[in-house]
C-alpha cells in the first residue's frame, strides 16, 4: 500500500487556484460552491479522480475549516449575506496561513 502525503505548499496552491476559479467564474453557494472549485483546482473528479487529487482536495477542505474556526465550509458559505469577497478572502487567507 502506498501512503501519500499532501504538502503544505500543494494545499496553499490549490486554495489559491480555487479562489482564482471562483473569482473568474463567480462564486455561488449553490451553483458554484467552494467544494466544486477546490475539487477542480486539485484535479479531483469525484468517482474517477486520482487518490492524490482526492487527498489534496480533502486536505484543502480540512484546512479551510480550521481557518474558519472549525466551521464546516459548506455551512459557512451558505450563511445569509455571505459575499464572494468573503469567500475569496477566506481561501486566500487560508492559503497564506498554510504556506507559513
Amino acid at each position: 500500500m502506498v501512503t501519500l502525503t499532501v504538502t503544505r505548499s500543494r494545499v496553499a496552491a490549490v486554495r489559491l487556484a480555487a479562489a482564482d476559479l471562483l473569482e473568474a467564474e463567480g462564486w455561488d453557494a449553490y451553483l458554484n460552491p467552494l467544494m466544486n472549485a477546490i475539487d477542480r483546482a486539485a484535479g479531483y473528479v469525484p468517482g474517477s479522480g486520482a487518490v492524490d487529487a482526492e487527498d489534496t482536495s480533502l486536505a484543502v477542505w480540512d484546512a479551510l475549516a480550521v481557518q474558519l474556526g472549525d466551521q464546516w465550509p459548506g455551512d459557512w458559505e451558505r450563511q445569509p449575506g455571505r459575499t464572494q469577497a468573503e469567500v475569496l478572502a477566506a481561501l486566500r487567507g487560508a492559503a497564506e496561513a498554510v504556506a507559513r
